[in-house]
């Protein structure tokens, strides 16, 4: 059986496809990607068994229906080495052999009927739709307060909430937390809360586009379906309690400052290039209209800088944070000035966009 195809036909949805490939696996097929030629539609299809990735690609593949799985990530770089011209697949059992021009390649296929492809396996209880561009902005927003191979297995996820019409996002590592909310365009929603898991999020935040395209989501008593154009992906949910966010949102913090973020950003990135010890320990002084930014490595080199902000309190405060934590809402906003509420030199510190109410950044500082 002969395929053909101009390479970019299959690169761009491969390489899209490949990030849900698993790495580390015990079922050799689940490192093979899925594919289905069914007249003029040519579907991939990777999953790890807890998320599926669904890519379709209308038209430009010529030749017989057929279903085969070829090794992810090494058909992809076969594909990257070739020129952009056609490519060809001679499928013969369990052999494919890929050519263009005189470059061939012989690659190894499992039997597609054993790839163990996932599937929705109750009725929907929510459904709702939001733009690819807006999803992406409150993904973007709170993504990066995941936690990573956390024993508390509930962190290393999102929480994807529907309460009153809103949804909210939700993301923490038990030392910050991101919160973001959006008015849903839909009546009488259920309330609804499920856990996503972080690779299911970052993968989808890799994927979204900056477009007005309509991603559908709907929500299983076990997993969680986004379909857009030519994609859809299912992903199981994370079983746990996810910790009560609003508890942890300080409400009575009432020592106010604005400060310019991208000033703060360059500020930040400039008192780091001595290189500064294993905690990222950044200090924050807070004097009135003055901030000074100072930190120190092993070898006890130090550096500091400062910034003219807005703070009319005469209450002088230092605090210690973790720098990537102040780096990463730092760079994940696009807010010209960031509001940052203090109580004392102690406790958590609740950073917002002024006059906006759907984003809430949560930071615990260091112990001195």
């Amino acid at each position: 059986m002969l395929i053909k195809f101009q390479r970019d036909t299959l690169l761009k949805p491969l390489a899209q496809t490949t990030g849900f490939v698993e790495k580390k696996q015990t079922m050799p097929i689940l490192s093979n990607v899925y594919l289905k030629k069914s007249g003029e539609q040519l579907t991939l299809v990777a999953n790890d068994m807890e998320i599926q990735a669904m890519l379709s690609v209308d038209g430009g593949v010529l030749g017989d229906d057929f279903t085969i799985t070829l090794p992810a990530k090494k058909f992809q770089d076969v594909l990257k080495a070739l020129p952009d011209s056609e490519v060809s697949l001679e499928i013969n059992d369990n052999k494919v052999t890929v050519k263009s021009g005189r470059a061939k390649f012989t690659l190894q296929s499992l039997p597609a009927d054993h790839y163990p492809l996932l599937s929705v396996t109750d009725d929907c209880v929510a459904q709702f739709c939001i733009t690819q561009k807006k999803l992406r902005e409150l993904v973007g927003k709170v993504q990066y307060s995941m936690a990573t191979n956390d024993t508390r297995v509930f962190l290393n996820g999102m929480l994807l909430e529907v309460r009153n019409n809103q949804l909210r996002l939700v993301a923490t590592d038990a030392h910050r937390l991101s919160y973001v909310s959006f008015e849903l365009a839909c009546d009488n929603l259920a309330n609804i809360s499920m856990i996503i898991p972080r690779k299911t999020m970052l993968e989808m935040y890799r994927l979204l586009e900056d477009s007005e395209d309509l991603v559908t989501i709907k929500i299983y008593p076990n997993q969680v379906m986004f379909e857009m154009l030519n994609k859809q992906f299912i992903t199981k949910v994370i079983d746990g309690k996810y910790p009560d966010y609003d508890r942890v949102i300080p409400l009575t913090n009432d020592k106010l400052c604005l400060i310019n973020r991208e000033e703060f950003l360059k500020s930040v990135q400039r008192v780091a290039v001595i290189g500064i010890d294993k905690l990222k320990t950044l200090m924050l002084e807070l004097k009135p209209n003055l901030l000074t930014i100072s930190c120190r490595n092993e070898e006890q080199e130090d550096s500091r800088d400062e910034l003219v902000i807005q703070y009319g309190h005469n209450n002088e405060l230092r605090l210690n944070f973790n720098i990537s934590y102040i780096l990463d809402v730092l760079n994940n906003s696009t807010a010209e000035s960031l509001q940052w509420a203090f109580l004392d030199n102690q406790r958590s510190v609740l950073v917002t966009v002024p006059n906006e109410i759907d984003f809430k950044y949560v930071i615990m500082p260091l112990r001195a």
